[in-house]
Protein backbone atom coordinates (compact mmCIF):
# COMPACT_ATOMS: atom_id res chain seq x y z
CA UNK A 1 0.00 0.00 0.00
CA UNK A 2 2.86 2.41 0.78
CA UNK A 3 4.29 1.71 -2.65
CA UNK A 4 0.99 2.56 -4.34
CA UNK A 5 0.69 5.84 -2.50
CA UNK A 6 4.25 6.75 -3.42
CA UNK A 7 3.47 6.05 -7.04
CA UNK A 8 0.27 8.07 -6.79
CA UNK A 9 2.22 11.13 -5.68
CA UNK A 10 4.55 10.72 -8.65
CA UNK A 11 1.61 10.95 -11.03
CA UNK A 12 -0.05 14.16 -9.84
CA UNK A 13 -2.32 15.73 -10.90
CA UNK A 14 -4.80 12.89 -10.51
CA UNK A 15 -7.77 11.66 -8.53
CA UNK A 16 -7.52 9.21 -5.65
CA UNK A 17 -7.23 5.45 -6.00
CA UNK A 18 -10.53 3.61 -6.22
CA UNK A 19 -11.25 0.19 -4.83
CA UNK A 20 -12.83 -0.92 -8.11
CA UNK A 21 -9.44 -1.00 -9.85
CA UNK A 22 -7.60 -4.36 -9.91
CA UNK A 23 -3.99 -4.55 -8.65
CA UNK A 24 -2.76 -5.36 -12.15
CA UNK A 25 -3.89 -5.66 -15.75
CA UNK A 26 -2.66 -7.55 -18.79
CA UNK A 27 -2.02 -6.02 -22.20
CA UNK A 28 -4.44 -7.57 -24.71
CA UNK A 29 -3.25 -5.86 -27.90
CA UNK A 30 -0.12 -3.99 -28.99
CA UNK A 31 -0.12 -0.65 -27.21
CA UNK A 32 2.04 2.39 -26.55
CA UNK A 33 3.39 2.76 -23.02
CA UNK A 34 3.90 6.50 -22.42
CA UNK A 35 6.56 7.15 -19.79
CA UNK A 36 5.62 9.75 -17.16
CA UNK A 37 8.09 11.82 -15.18
CA UNK A 38 6.64 14.36 -12.74
CA UNK A 39 3.28 13.88 -14.44
CA UNK A 40 4.69 14.78 -17.88
CA UNK A 41 5.08 12.40 -20.85
CA UNK A 42 8.85 12.05 -21.48
CA UNK A 43 8.92 9.19 -23.99
CA UNK A 44 7.23 5.96 -25.01
CA UNK A 45 7.78 2.36 -26.08
CA UNK A 46 5.63 -0.46 -27.42
CA UNK A 47 4.23 -3.24 -25.26
CA UNK A 48 3.13 -6.57 -26.72
CA UNK A 49 0.10 -8.61 -25.60
CA UNK A 50 0.59 -10.62 -22.44
CA UNK A 51 2.63 -8.02 -20.54
CA UNK A 52 1.39 -7.41 -17.00
CA UNK A 53 1.23 -3.93 -15.53
CA UNK A 54 0.79 -2.78 -11.94
CA UNK A 55 -2.25 -0.48 -11.71
CA UNK A 56 -1.92 2.90 -10.01
CA UNK A 57 -5.05 4.83 -11.02
CA UNK A 58 -7.50 5.70 -13.77
CA UNK A 59 -7.39 9.35 -14.88
CA UNK A 60 -9.14 10.91 -17.87
CA UNK A 61 -8.82 8.45 -20.77
CA UNK A 62 -5.70 6.72 -19.45
CA UNK A 63 -4.80 3.96 -17.04
CA UNK A 64 -1.82 4.98 -14.91
CA UNK A 65 0.45 2.00 -14.42
CA UNK A 66 3.93 0.78 -13.49
CA UNK A 67 5.89 -1.57 -15.73
CA UNK A 68 9.19 -2.85 -14.33
CA UNK A 69 10.87 0.36 -13.15
CA UNK A 70 8.88 2.76 -15.32
CA UNK A 71 5.84 4.84 -14.38
CA UNK A 72 3.52 5.51 -17.29
CA UNK A 73 0.10 5.34 -18.85
CA UNK A 74 -1.72 3.18 -21.39
CA UNK A 75 -5.17 3.15 -22.94
CA UNK A 76 -7.56 1.00 -20.87
CA UNK A 77 -9.09 -0.43 -24.07
CA UNK A 78 -5.80 -2.20 -24.76
CA UNK A 79 -5.90 -4.04 -21.44
CA UNK A 80 -8.18 -6.51 -19.69
CA UNK A 81 -9.40 -3.84 -17.27
CA UNK A 82 -12.86 -4.92 -16.08
CA UNK A 83 -15.74 -2.82 -17.48
CA UNK A 84 -16.99 -2.01 -13.99
CA UNK A 85 -13.75 -0.14 -13.28
CA UNK A 86 -14.45 2.12 -16.26
CA UNK A 87 -18.00 2.58 -15.02
CA UNK A 88 -16.60 3.75 -11.70
CA UNK A 89 -14.45 6.37 -13.44
CA UNK A 90 -17.39 7.67 -15.45
CA UNK A 91 -19.58 7.94 -12.37
CA UNK A 92 -21.88 5.15 -13.54
CA UNK A 93 -21.14 2.45 -11.00
CA UNK A 94 -24.12 0.59 -9.60
CA UNK A 95 -23.46 2.10 -6.19
CA UNK A 96 -24.46 5.45 -7.63
CA UNK A 97 -21.37 7.15 -6.19
CA UNK A 98 -20.80 10.58 -7.74
CA UNK A 99 -18.00 10.95 -10.21
CA UNK A 100 -15.01 12.86 -8.74
CA UNK A 101 -14.98 16.48 -9.87
CA UNK A 102 -11.30 16.16 -10.82
CA UNK A 103 -11.88 13.07 -12.94
CA UNK A 104 -12.22 14.87 -16.28
CA UNK A 105 -11.55 18.32 -17.66
CA UNK A 106 -14.67 20.46 -17.73
CA UNK A 107 -14.06 22.72 -20.71
CA UNK A 108 -11.95 23.17 -23.83
CA UNK A 109 -9.05 24.96 -22.15
CA UNK A 110 -8.86 22.46 -19.30
CA UNK A 111 -8.74 19.67 -21.86
CA UNK A 112 -6.00 21.44 -23.81
CA UNK A 113 -3.94 21.97 -20.64
CA UNK A 114 -4.69 18.74 -18.78
CA UNK A 115 -1.53 16.94 -17.69
CA UNK A 116 0.75 19.59 -19.21
CA UNK A 117 1.12 22.16 -16.43
CA UNK A 118 3.79 22.74 -13.79
CA UNK A 119 4.26 25.48 -11.19
CA UNK A 120 6.81 26.66 -8.67
CA UNK A 121 6.60 24.86 -5.36
CA UNK A 122 9.34 24.93 -2.78
CA UNK A 123 11.63 26.72 -5.21
CA UNK A 124 11.38 24.15 -7.99
CA UNK A 125 8.87 23.16 -10.66
CA UNK A 126 6.27 20.56 -9.71
CA UNK A 127 3.17 19.22 -11.48
CA UNK A 128 0.25 21.63 -11.20
CA UNK A 129 -2.93 20.27 -9.63
CA UNK A 130 -5.51 20.72 -12.38
CA UNK A 131 -8.27 20.97 -9.77
CA UNK A 132 -7.06 24.54 -9.30
CA UNK A 133 -8.41 25.32 -12.78
CA UNK A 134 -11.92 24.58 -11.59
CA UNK A 135 -13.98 27.72 -12.07
CA UNK A 136 -11.40 29.46 -14.27
CA UNK A 137 -13.16 31.18 -17.16
CA UNK A 138 -10.38 33.42 -18.50
CA UNK A 139 -6.86 32.32 -19.44
CA UNK A 140 -4.01 34.71 -20.29
CA UNK A 141 -1.49 32.73 -22.36
CA UNK A 142 1.88 34.41 -21.90
CA UNK A 143 4.45 33.60 -24.59
CA UNK A 144 7.77 34.76 -23.15
CA UNK A 145 11.45 33.95 -22.48
CA UNK A 146 14.25 35.08 -20.20
CA UNK A 147 16.51 36.08 -23.13
CA UNK A 148 13.87 38.49 -24.48
CA UNK A 149 14.51 42.07 -23.30
CA UNK A 150 10.92 43.33 -23.80
CA UNK A 151 9.69 40.22 -21.96
CA UNK A 152 11.93 40.96 -18.98
CA UNK A 153 10.60 44.49 -18.93
CA UNK A 154 6.93 43.46 -19.03
CA UNK A 155 6.97 40.36 -16.81
CA UNK A 156 7.29 42.28 -13.48
CA UNK A 157 4.22 44.31 -14.46
CA UNK A 158 2.29 41.13 -15.14
CA UNK A 159 3.46 39.57 -11.87
CA UNK A 160 2.25 42.61 -9.92
CA UNK A 161 -1.07 42.75 -11.78
CA UNK A 162 -1.58 38.99 -11.41
CA UNK A 163 -1.59 39.17 -7.61
CA UNK A 164 -4.24 41.90 -7.64
CA UNK A 165 -6.34 40.33 -10.38
CA UNK A 166 -6.43 36.89 -8.79
CA UNK A 167 -7.58 38.40 -5.50
CA UNK A 168 -10.51 40.09 -7.20
CA UNK A 169 -11.17 37.60 -9.99
CA UNK A 170 -10.36 33.97 -9.10
CA UNK A 171 -11.96 33.10 -12.45
CA UNK A 172 -8.71 34.31 -14.12
CA UNK A 173 -5.44 32.47 -14.63
CA UNK A 174 -2.14 33.05 -16.46
CA UNK A 175 -0.31 30.21 -18.24
CA UNK A 176 3.31 30.67 -19.29
CA UNK A 177 4.34 29.27 -22.67
CA UNK A 178 8.10 29.48 -22.39
CA UNK A 179 10.51 30.07 -25.29
CA UNK A 180 13.81 29.55 -23.47
CA UNK A 181 16.47 27.11 -24.65
CA UNK A 182 16.42 24.70 -21.70
CA UNK A 183 14.21 23.65 -18.78
CA UNK A 184 16.76 25.11 -16.36
CA UNK A 185 16.48 28.53 -18.01
CA UNK A 186 12.71 28.31 -17.83
CA UNK A 187 12.79 27.40 -14.14
CA UNK A 188 15.29 30.15 -13.34
CA UNK A 189 13.12 32.66 -15.21
CA UNK A 190 9.99 31.71 -13.31
CA UNK A 191 11.79 31.68 -9.96
CA UNK A 192 13.71 34.90 -10.56
CA UNK A 193 10.58 36.86 -11.50
CA UNK A 194 8.45 35.18 -8.82
CA UNK A 195 5.86 33.84 -11.25
CA UNK A 196 3.03 32.33 -9.22
CA UNK A 197 1.08 31.13 -12.25
CA UNK A 198 1.39 27.72 -13.92
CA UNK A 199 3.34 27.01 -17.09
CA UNK A 200 3.39 24.40 -19.80
CA UNK A 201 5.87 21.73 -18.72
CA UNK A 202 9.09 21.88 -20.72
CA UNK A 203 8.59 18.49 -22.40
CA UNK A 204 5.02 19.34 -23.44
CA UNK A 205 5.61 22.73 -25.08
CA UNK A 206 6.55 21.47 -28.55
CA UNK A 207 3.60 19.08 -28.71
CA UNK A 208 1.00 21.51 -27.33
CA UNK A 209 -0.14 22.52 -30.80
CA UNK A 210 -3.53 23.80 -29.69
CA UNK A 211 -1.95 26.20 -27.20
CA UNK A 212 0.95 27.20 -29.46
CA UNK A 213 -1.51 28.12 -32.20
CA UNK A 214 -2.45 31.22 -30.18
CA UNK A 215 1.09 32.59 -30.35
CA UNK A 216 2.05 35.37 -32.74
CA UNK A 217 5.23 36.00 -34.72
CA UNK A 218 7.24 37.23 -31.74
CA UNK A 219 7.40 37.66 -27.97
CA UNK A 220 6.31 38.96 -25.55
CA UNK A 221 2.86 37.89 -26.62
CA UNK A 222 -0.11 37.90 -24.25
CA UNK A 223 -3.36 36.35 -25.44
CA UNK A 224 -6.58 36.33 -23.42
CA UNK A 225 -9.01 33.51 -24.18
CA UNK A 226 -12.18 32.32 -22.53
CA UNK A 227 -12.77 28.82 -21.15
CA UNK A 228 -13.82 27.62 -24.61
CA UNK A 229 -10.65 28.90 -26.24
CA UNK A 230 -12.20 31.96 -27.92
CA UNK A 231 -9.72 34.82 -28.25
CA UNK A 232 -10.87 37.94 -26.38
CA UNK A 233 -7.70 40.06 -26.67
CA UNK A 234 -4.36 39.59 -28.44
CA UNK A 235 -0.99 41.33 -28.62
CA UNK A 236 -1.27 40.96 -32.41
CA UNK A 237 -4.24 42.63 -34.06
CA UNK A 238 -4.86 42.60 -37.80
CA UNK A 239 -1.22 41.74 -38.38
CA UNK A 240 0.07 44.55 -36.16
CA UNK A 241 1.85 44.14 -32.81
CA UNK A 242 0.14 46.26 -30.15
CA UNK A 243 2.00 44.66 -27.24
CA UNK A 244 1.06 42.82 -24.04
CA UNK A 245 0.28 46.02 -22.13
CA UNK A 246 -2.76 46.57 -24.35
CA UNK A 247 -3.98 43.08 -23.51
CA UNK A 248 -3.41 43.66 -19.79
CA UNK A 249 -5.62 46.74 -20.00
CA UNK A 250 -8.27 44.68 -21.80
CA UNK A 251 -8.06 42.00 -19.11
CA UNK A 252 -9.02 44.49 -16.42
CA UNK A 253 -11.87 45.84 -18.53
CA UNK A 254 -13.25 42.43 -19.49
CA UNK A 255 -13.06 41.10 -15.94
CA UNK A 256 -14.82 44.16 -14.53
CA UNK A 257 -17.62 43.70 -17.06
CA UNK A 258 -17.79 40.01 -16.18
CA UNK A 259 -18.10 40.80 -12.46
CA UNK A 260 -20.89 43.29 -13.08
CA UNK A 261 -22.85 40.52 -14.78
CA UNK A 262 -21.73 37.84 -12.32
CA UNK A 263 -21.50 39.32 -8.80
CA UNK A 264 -19.56 37.33 -6.22
CA UNK A 265 -21.72 35.82 -3.52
Amino acid sequence: MKLLYALLLAFVPMVSLRAALPPEVTITKPTKFEILRDGIVSGSFELSPGKKLEVVDLVDDYLLVRYRNANGRVLPANTDLPPQAMDEEMGQAKSGAPRPSAGRAANAMERALAGKLVHLEGGSLRPFDRKQLGGVKFYALYFSASWCGPCRAFTPRLVEAYARIRELYPEFEVVLVNHDQSPREMEDYMRGDAMQWPALGWTTIASAGEINSYGGDGIPDLVLVDENGRVLSDSYRHGNFVGPSAVLNDIWKILREYREQNPRT
